[in-house]
């Protein structure tokens, strides 16, 4: 193996250098890692939105929408009354790109989540190295950034991938950026601008990128350095660069504003006290996500505080200001270079707030792990500042040995941690099995659990596996009681399984939800068929008749049922029923035991 010589590690003539052999073998270690952690998701199958955002979305299967792409929302192909909170046609772009490459082969897809992931890894090794002038402080600030379970949702579903997506133009703008303060060429600056755009029309959080540009030019300009801190004059020149994106941005926010009829549409409303009291917690959940990541999933039980507590806002509160201190007291003692280190602070701060307009999420959805993706790169440069102090060391296998060994032991501790957070996200069932731990009471999650397991069920009645159907339908009833469907689904179970009179509770409970449903009065009566109760069975049946005259299946049930000697068994079966629930006026049925699953949804 090469040896990184201090020289060639830490001491560069100048931060945009030419890398040498060495620092590209170590970026490419970096990058080959990353790719590897995350490879457990070419497995993966699409999962949770990917299924009317990709797979049923025909706006993304042909080239001649695309130029619609521009004139509508993300969710344009669902109807006219989808909010309309996101506009982001270039990301559209890109799923239309991997649907004409892999069409509907998961694989695919997935691959293509874990190259650009690479990419915005090795793009964060470029502004490091740029912004710190050490490879080894870059390559440790691209290694933390890219095996770190927090991207579990970015790299793992598909969907996620708009943060990844967005986030190689704003590194790409950034770094134009940085090129344009060294070479003085304006083309730079029109090249970083360009990609900025980009960059918002893929996702609109990408608006901050000035912010991000203003306090690099505060922190690290010396021409304004030198000058007093509080200078009208200093604020005036750090702010010249990043006012070149302002024209951008406001012709970004004109096409914003036309296609969606204005700027935001908040699903819920967040008084200013309410938003004051729930930030500290929702800040808190990010920190802890990165220095505690044990605990991954798709929802947290983080909820807006519209009262003070000590619990959900004094203790937060408390943690942050502590955390904040210790950092400070590092400072003090000059284990950490202050400039670097504000400028890590800068980017996660800027790059978060778009996480803290909370009125735009739904209620009690308010915190995700990929909101942290491109923050994070201001942790990860903090958590290689902190190791670049270990460097100091004779070296081992041509490393700082006690670097080495504290590097490595992270490696291995975020590796073991990432495989498990990812793991979840191999199908829609597991990432809502898991999910429900940490969120039990989550309402989007309760409703999409239901709908999932639901649809588990109904698979494995086609295939006449009824043990697992009725398990799949009975955790549905519990997570979703509400749900007539579920019972409905239960007493077909029952029946095939000859439990006719199991089957009649189960249908009068989805009949006392639902009791203007023909469906449900029409199997409830092939139920009491079942058991010669023919006078409550021609009961539902007549039911039936007074809701939707047109079935007919159910008059013929009536008269066989009427025919029939006391003595004689029922005539009417699961699979009659079945086949003629096709005549129940009702749309979407099909197969040959799933015309009642079919015309339920």
């Amino acid at each position: 193996m090469p040896t990184l010589t201090r020289e060639a590690i830490e001491l560069p003539a100048s931060p945009a250098a030419a890398a040498s052999p060495r620092e590209r073998y170590l970026l490419g270690c970096v990058l080959a890692l990353t790719a590897l952690v995350y490879s457990p998701a070419l497995r993966f199958a699409f999962v949770l939105d990917d299924s009317w955002q990709l797979v049923s979305n025909q706006l993304i299967q042909s080239w001649r929408f695309v130029p619609g792409y521009f004139a509508g929302h993300v969710w344009q192909h669902l109807g006219a009354g989808v909010p309309a909170n996101y506009y982001r046609p270039l990301n559209f772009l890109w799923f239309r790109i991997n649907d004409a490459l892999f069409g509907l082969a998961p694989a695919g897809w997935h691959a293509a989540a874990v190259l650009l992931h690479v990419l915005v890894t090795f793009l964060a090794y470029q502004v490091a190295r740029r912004v710190t002038g050490r490879p080894l402080v870059a390559a440790t600030t691209a290694l933390v950034f890219g095996i770190h379970p927090m991207r579990h949702e970015v790299v793992g579903w598909i969907s996620g991938t708009t943060e990844s997506f967005w986030s190689v133009f704003f590194f790409a703008a950034f770094l134009a950026y940085l090129q344009w303060r060294e070479k003085k060429n304006a083309i730079w600056m029109i090249g970083s601008c360009a990609l900025y755009a980009v960059a918002l029309f893929s996702k609109e959080s990408a608006i901050l990128l000035p912010l991000v540009v203003l306090a690099h030019t505060w922190l690290y300009d010396t021409r304004t350095a030198t000058a007093a801190p509080a200078a009208p004059s200093r604020l005036w020149e750090a702010a010249k660069p990043a006012m070149a994106f302002l024209p951008v941005a406001a012709a970004y926010l004109l096409v914003r504003q036309s296609v969606l009829h204005g700027f935001s549409h908040p699903k819920v409303a967040v008084p200013w006290s309410t938003l004051l009291l729930s930030l500290p917690s929702v800040a808190l959940f990010y920190v802890r996500q990165w220095l505690l990541p044990d605990g991954m999933s798709a929802f947290y039980a983080v909820s807006l505080q519209p009262r003070f507590t000590a619990a959900h806002v004094l203790l937060p509160l408390l943690l942050l200001v502590l955390a904040a201190l210790a950092l400070g007291l590092w400072l003090i003692r000059g284990k950490l270079s202050s400039r670097e280190v504000a400028f890590s602070v800068a980017w996660m701060v800027a790059g978060l707030l778009p996480a803290f307009d909370l009125g735009v999420f739904p209620e009690g959805n308010i915190v995700h792990d990929r909101y942290f993706y491109l923050p994070s790169f201001g942790a990860a440069l903090l958590v290689a500042l902190a190791l670049d102090k270990l460097s100091q060391d004779v070296p081992l296998f041509g490393f700082p040995r006690r670097w080495l060994v504290a590097t490595a032991a992270l490696v291995a501790f975020l590796s073991y941690a990432t495989a498990n957070a990812t793991k979840y996200w191999v199908s829609s069932y597991a990432v809502f099995d898991h999910a429900s731990l940490f969120a039990p009471q989550d309402p989007i999650l309760r409703n999409d659990f239901s709908i999932t397991l639901v649809l588990l069920g109904h698979e494995s009645y086609e295939r006449g596996d009824w043990l697992a159907a009725e398990g799949f339908f009975q955790r549905a009833q519990q997570i979703n009681p509400a749900a007539a469907d579920n019972y409905l689904q239960l007493g077909m179970v029952d029946m095939h399984t000859g439990r006719p009179k199991q089957a009649e509770a189960n249908l009068r409970a989805g009949i006392e939800l639902r009791p203007d449903v023909p469906m449900y009065h029409f199997v409830l009566g092939i139920a009491l068929a079942q058991q010669n109760n023919c006078a409550a069975a021609r009961a539902e049946f007549a039911e039936v008749l007074a809701l939707n005259p047109d079935f007919t299946a159910a008059r013929k049930e009536m008269d066989d049922c009427q025919l029939a000697a006391p003595s004689d068994p029922p005539r009417a079966s699961t699979k009659r029923m079945a086949s003629r629930s096709d005549t129940s006026g009702r749309s979407g049925s099909s197969g040959a035991t799933a015309p009642v699953d079919a015309k339920l949804r």
